[in-house]
């Protein structure tokens, strides 16, 4: 299959949520190049989407190890920390506790 059909198809698996699908047409593009920065950063954007964000920081942190200069691995990066931060803010914050359900 073509990369730009095959890429368009993996984009449309995204957006229709059939992230399992993608992620093997991805995996079937990463079998012949391992450092094919579109099809990494397909993968990140589906590991996001599964909030498995460790996983999907490992894969721009290799895009990156690849082309340094590559901004949207960088952005994905930072959004991911932003949640994360965001998280952890939320949960060490927040006053509710579970002894509250039960007074």
């Amino acid at each position: 299959m073509d990369k730009a059909l095959r890429k368009e198809k993996i984009y449309n698996l995204i957006e229709n949520y059939n992230l399992e699908e993608a992620l093997h047409e991805i995996d079937e593009i990463l079998k012949q190049n391992s450092q094919d920065i579109d099809a990494l950063c397909f993968k990140g954007k589906i590991l996001t989407k599964q909030q498995q964000y460790g996983d999907a920081l490992n894969v721009y942190k290799h895009v990156l190890r690849i082309d340094p200069d590559y901004e949207k691995a960088a952005t994905s990066i930072n959004m991911i920390n932003n949640i994360l931060k965001i998280r952890r803010t939320f949960y060490f914050e927040n006053t509710y506790t579970d002894d509250e359900l039960y007074s």
